[in-house]
């Protein structure tokens, strides 16, 4: 049976039943596997035409599917997209912390990795406090531009037409963009085109003034998960002098990166610690 919450006065706010019922409701086929509304109903505690109703919302929205045959309920596949999304992400994280520490190590320069949240491009790992030439120490759970940031470009110029227009509503609908993003966003794909015949993302003081940045996308199999940056000194070097001699290593650190997510992700279902994957250094086979 569902496992019941902790009391509502605890929290200063009010439950919403419908939404505690929904949730009993799902964990109920979770553990069920393939059960009718009566044995729902039963297993829960919620009446039948509540369960009816709350069964119809929820095959609705995707999260759950009807056998034909039978009239029998399953978790659908919008669940497990929501369980691959918490994977995805604590494994990436997982991974990035080391090989961004290792790349680091390399090459002197800070590097992050960001993924797309909320309309921004939200940092998740960094490098910078491994850094000797870095200003900046806590950069996780700082934002950067979608549309200015090499992060951000990178990010979208990995996804395919229908995923880039998704997300750009997204950023616009959320109505945290500033002037300047809103003028590139108007001409994102002749901005896009840059990144792609260049072969890298490139900001030059857009987003702070002292710096640039080049970055890549990063992908767990075919699916864009983010971007990883090396910031450097602006006066330090050009751009396209960064590209001939960063964008090897990085490269190289993103496929690696990679690999261990895949590895990870392919193995028994379960999330694997960095000890299980015989992490090397940047350029040793696994």
């Amino acid at each position: 049976m569902p496992k019941s919450s902790k009391s509502s006065s605890e929290s200063p706010y009010r439950e919403i039943r419908a939404v505690s019922r929904a949730l009993d409701l799902l964990e109920a086929v979770s553990e069920l596997g393939w059960a009718n509304v009566g044995q729902l109903a039963n297993y829960t505690g919620i009446d039948r035409g509540t369960t009816y109703r709350l069964i119809h919302t929820l095959e609705l929205k995707g999260y759950l599917e009807r056998r034909a045959e039978d009239g029998t309920m399953s978790l659908a596949n919008r669940i497990l997209e929501l369980g691959d999304g918490v994977r995805h992400e604590d494994i990436a994280v997982q991974v990035m912390s080391q090989t961004l520490r290792e790349l680091t190590e390399q090459i002197m320069w800070p590097s992050d990795f960001a993924s797309f949240n909320a309309g921004h491009m939200v940092i998740q790992a960094s490098s910078h406090k491994y850094s000797p030439v870095s200003v900046h120490r806590r950069l996780i759970g700082k934002t950067r531009s979608l549309f200015r940031s090499a992060l951000g470009m990178a990010y979208l110029s990995s996804l395919n037409i229908e995923n880039l227009n998704k997300t750009i509503e997204i950023a616009q609908r959320v109505g945290n963009l500033d002037a300047a993003d809103r003028a590139r966003s108007v001409r994102i794909n002749q901005e896009l085109e840059k990144v792609h015949l260049r072969g890298y993302a490139v900001s030059e003081g857009l987003v702070e003034a002292k710096f640039s940045a080049i970055a890549l996308p990063v992908r767990i199999g075919r699916k864009p998960i983010g971007a990883v940056n090396i910031v450097f000194f602006r006066n330090a070097m050009a751009p396209d002098e960064a590209g001939m001699t960063l964008l090897r290593p990085l490269r190289d650190m993103i496929a690696r990166a990679e690999q261990l997510m895949g590895v990870a992700m392919s193995s028994t279902g379960l999330r694997v610690g960095l000890e299980k994957l015989s992490i090397g250094p940047i350029g040793s086979n696994l």
